[in-house]
């Protein structure tokens, strides 16, 4: 892992009863976002729909998105909810040119032990030929504590918990961080972040690859400048489905349609402007 700046990248669904993939849809969108400086993409993620989206649908992408070969780094998530499809897989991975492959913990039975949570990442850490990110979000799955993390020989986390003390804790035991939110970015990549696994990059990715450079410039007055900022744009695409919006915005940027969101999460209003996110993301 490089370090930079990786899109949680949506995933467009048709509108057509059935809520099927739009591949075409999903490989312009992936190859936009290529062609302005991302470091990556981390496709199923959270806002990329992944736990629901069916594990032959994930594979069936995955083949196509890495016969484009493309100049990105791709780090699937494996966010099954199950030990045995997780290691499915992961197997099915491990003939792939990933970077790195990101993994959610079983997200049904809360709250899960650290003893469990070792049971479930030994395995993976086996079958897995690539590294193996945590992925840590407990807002909506299980938390993975920070001894759990520092004992395993994981390369780090994807930390969307929003604590400055559990991203310095991971950091000071030697593993990496790629920061799952936008808030307060100047402060916590600078505690020694590797990067970040962006949402609002899916629509300005120019600006999210921006901040990190005024990072690693050290430029204090411009960074934080601009992480206000960005830190304003993700609080407007709180409205709706987060991940409803960022296709709505992307298409804005790119004109690609990339349709509704499977169910249960709610599309945006038809009638949805988005033309106050932008201009607030884009001044």
């Amino acid at each position: 892992m490089q370090g930079g700046v990786y899109v949680a990248n949506v995933t467009p669904f048709r509108e057509d009863g059935e809520f099927t993939i739009d591949r075409e849809a999903y490989l312009g969108h992936v190859e936009w976002l290529g062609e302005r400086g991302v470091q990556g993409v981390v496709p199923f993620g959270t806002n990329g729909e992944g736990p629901s989206v069916a594990l032959r649908e994930k594979l069936e992408v995955l083949e196509t998105l890495f016969e484009r070969e493309l100049p990105l780094e791709i780090v699937p998530n494996v966010a099954q909810g199950n030990l045995p499809e997780t290691l499915q897989m992961l197997d099915w991975l491990n003939d792939k040119p990933a970077t790195a492959v990101m993994v959610l913990p079983p997200y049904y039975f809360k709250p899960a032990k650290a003893e469990g949570l070792k049971r479930f990442y030994e395995p993976v850490l086996e079958a897995s030929r690539h590294p193996v990110i945590v992925y840590h979000i407990p807002k909506y799955a299980v938390p993975v504590p920070v001894e759990l993390v520092a004992e395993l020989p994981v390369w780090g986390v994807k930390d969307s918990g929003g604590d400055p003390a559990y991203t310095k804790a991971v950091l000071d035991a030697g593993k990496g961080v790629l920061l799952g939110t936008e808030d307060s970015l100047w402060e916590n990549l600078n505690l020694g972040a590797q990067g970040m696994i962006s949402a609002l990059a899916n629509f300005i990715p120019e600006e999210v690859v921006e901040m990190y450079r005024r990072v690693e410039a050290g430029d204090e007055a411009g960074g934080r400048r601009l992480s206000e900022k960005l830190q304003k744009v993700r609080a407007m695409t709180k409205e709706y489905t987060s991940a409803a919006l960022l296709k709505k915005l992307a298409g804005a940027r790119h004109g690609i349609l990339l349709g509704t969101v499977r169910p249960p999460l709610v599309p945006a209003p038809a009638g949805y402007d988005p033309g106050p996110v932008l201009s607030a993301a884009l001044q």
